[in-house]
């Protein structure tokens, strides 16, 4: 139970339950969320399929009490050394 309680985890385990067919409605509450830079194609994908740019907030991994936590709508503007969740 406590690996869920990770945020990077927590979004893993609920993208593969949305992924899901019988679940999926159960489990459409949770927004899109990319682990960055794993992700990154993926996020930048999204962002070019947009008309309009989006805000995205960022959450480093290692930190909590919302320590590190940014709104963005660039990837540039991310930090590739260390992983965050998008």
């Amino acid at each position: 139970m406590t690996i869920i309680s990770l945020k990077n985890n927590l979004a893993k385990y609920l993208k593969l339950m949305q992924k899901t067919p019988e679940l999926t409605s159960e489990f459409g509450f949770f927004p899109k969320s990319w682990l960055f830079p794993y992700e990154s194609y993926e996020l930048m994908n999204f962002m070019q399929e947009k008309k309009k740019p989006m805000t995205f907030i960022v959450k480093p991994t290692n930190s909590c009490q919302g320590k590190g936590i940014f709104l963005t709508k660039r990837v540039k503007d991310i930090p590739r050394d260390t992983v965050h969740l998008v």
